[in-house]
């Protein structure tokens, strides 16, 4: 069992936890959502709850815990000056088809709007790249999700 199908089957996060307690492949995946959505400057209120949606159902997180992390991720997000940090968490921690449903996430919030922009196709290529995706595996979650 890998360590997103882990995480899906149960978050284990209090309600007095700091930054350093929340998870990091939590974080890392948020704020990977998080840089799609603002990729193109739009982060509408459309984009944040389905990155929010998408979060809490994947890692099984209360309300107040998806709050949580959503805040801290935005955060880190607004002062962060690479992903170097966030995909390194993805590298070390995720299988290949784990990296693959999280690039299907991204994809996901490129296309709340209908539409993908070509600075959220960028980010996601790029984030592809990042974590070692192959390119025909990015166009399959790409294409999968426009039909």
């Amino acid at each position: 069992m890998g360590l997103l199908d882990k995480l899906l089957s149960k978050s284990e996060i209090s309600s007095s936890v700091n930054d350093n307690d929340v998870h990091k492949l939590q974080l890392a995946t948020c704020i990977l959502l998080i840089e799609v959505s603002k990729s193109d400057d739009d982060f509408d209120t459309a984009e944040q709850e389905n990155i929010k949606n998408l979060v809490q159902n994947r890692f099984n997180l209360t309300d107040q815990e998806l709050d949580h992390i959503f805040s801290i991720s935005d955060d880190k997000h607004n002062t962060m000056t690479s992903l170097f940090e966030w995909t390194d968490i993805i590298n070390t921690e995720c299988s290949y088809e784990e990296k693959l449903i999280i690039i299907g996430f991204m994809w996901d919030i490129a296309l709340t709007d209908s539409k993908i922009d070509k600075y959220e196709d960028y980010t996601i290529r790029k984030v592809s790249e990042l974590i070692y995706v192959k390119h025909k595996d990015f166009i399959s979650l790409k294409n999968a999700r426009i039909t």
